[in-house]
């Protein structure tokens, strides 16, 4: 990051189009090509371990190791009843991707207004928690991302 002039926000068009053609990318590790969701290796988003055990069905993935491991990492009972009632409710999640194929993209993994800027090269995006999964996956924080 020392190498990039960074300042200010990016044109958000020109940082869309970047990010779509990133998500649009054949994957570059073997495992990934082979339609498997995960990383190569485990990481963190923020302080907090984050498994990226390939896995073959992204909705197992994102169930055990993104949204599930959240609510185990909680230890909150009341948190544990709500999240076995929606998957009770949802087909273990299954219930929200029908009609749709979900191939992995290589994410951010932690795309939110903190980590992409400007650079005179256009945008940069850093701090990343990078993985194989859903594209739209990246969007999950976009509440805080600053996008327009």
């Amino acid at each position: 990051m020392q190498k990039l002039s960074m300042g200010g926000r990016p044109n958000m068009k020109e940082f869309g189009r970047a990010l779509a053609k990133m998500h649009l990318a054949e994957p570059a590790d073997a495992t990934a090509k082979e339609g498997n969701f995960g990383f190569e290796v485990d990481n963190t988003i923020g302080g907090t371990p984050q498994s990226n055990t390939w896995t073959s069905d992204w909705v197992e993935f994102v169930r055990e190791h993104r949204l599930g491991a959240q609510v185990r990492m909680a230890g909150s009972t009341e948190l544990q009843r709500t999240w076995e009632q929606v998957l009770k409710e949802t087909n273990n999640l299954k219930d929200l991707f029908t009609d749709v194929e979900v191939k992995p993209s290589i994410l951010h993994g932690d795309l939110w207004s903190g980590n992409y800027e400007k650079t005179p090269d256009g945008v940069a995006i850093f701090d990343p928690a990078t993985y194989y999964g859903h594209h739209e996956a990246e969007f999950g924080m976009s509440w805080c991302a600053g996008f327009s």
